[in-house]
């Protein structure tokens, strides 16, 4: 796909209109983070992003914030031309602003040679919170990186497996955000593969002591999306990733989640619902705050 330049100077093809938020509502700055590479928190910063915009209509701008070894350049062939080490450099961050399948995106360096101030991140998007419903953040699992982008961010979602490693690790981050004060919002478990020899929701909630919000399977049609650099909610919406996806989405937004017909004959029910409800609080939390 070919990038789109908010930078007035370049010809474009497609210009971008910057976006603002109707009324005084406040734009949420959101985090993916875990101190474990492999989670998944580019793949679901970016999904989530892709489901606000695609199936809620919400202005989203998505940010790289992993300094030393970004991804979503790589995922969405956004490899060339201005990106956030500019931004963080002293060039005009609109200047390193994307289009992809409807999310404005900014892309980091994968070589960059000059040093940079990655805590002026939070005062680089500063400026752009009136343009979007939703700032969202993936992040470096490297604990220094780490600590800019949940200072820059409003609240923070942890990424991890439902495996004893990558969930004491992750609850790092978590550890972080309580240091700083950071709000988290709760836990996104991914790549869920075999749940007999996995930690399930109860478990996970109480080494935690924070609420799950969705529980992401593993699913090959993954490898398709990545291959064919298409977030699986555009791929295909009728995934069982999409979908979960989406309902994790819908509380962020405000939106009501509908349950189907096999939710409501599941004999997993009673832990279905236990995300629901969580969900629900994520919901209200949002709502008011958005007031």
């Amino acid at each position: 796909m070919t990038p789109i330049y908010l930078n007035m100077s370049i010809n474009l093809k497609y210009p971008i209109t910057l976006h603002r938020i109707k009324g005084d509502r406040m734009t949420n700055v959101l985090a993916f983070v875990s101190i474990k590479g492999g989670v998944g928190k580019t793949t679901l910063a970016l999904e989530t992003a892709s489901s606000l915009v695609n199936d809620f209509g919400k202005r989203v701008l998505l940010i790289d914030a992993n300094f030393s070894a970004p991804n979503l350049g790589l995922y969405l062939d956004l490899t060339e031309g201005p990106n956030l080490h500019d931004a963080l450099f002293g060039v005009g961050l609109h200047n390193a602003i994307y289009e992809s399948h409807g999310v404005d995106v900014v892309p980091a360096a994968l070589d960059y040679h000059d040093e940079v101030d990655v805590f002026r991140l939070e005062k680089i998007i500063s400026k752009f919170r009136n343009r979007y419903d939703f700032i969202i953040l993936d992040s470096s699992p490297h604990f220094e990186e780490l600590k800019p982008v949940i200072a820059a961010a409003d609240k923070v979602f942890i990424v991890t497996s439902p495996d004893n490693v990558t969930l004491t690790t992750s609850l790092k981050a978590a550890k972080i955000a309580k240091q700083q004060k950071t709000p988290i919002e709760g836990i996104i478990v991914n790549k869920i593969r075999h749940p007999r020899h996995e930690y399930n929701l109860r478990e996970i909630e109480n080494r935690s002591n924070i609420p799950v919000l969705a529980r992401i399977k593993d699913h090959k049609k993954m490898a398709q999306a990545l291959n064919e650099k298409t977030p699986i909610t555009v791929l295909d919406k009728t995934n069982l990733v999409s979908k979960e996806i989406k309902r994790f989405a819908s509380a962020i937004c405000g939106s009501p989640e509908k349950e189907g017909f096999f939710q409501r004959f599941n004999p997993l029910r009673e832990l279905i619902q236990k995300e629901k409800v969580n969900r629900e609080f994520l919901r209200k939390n949002f709502y008011e705050n958005s007031m």
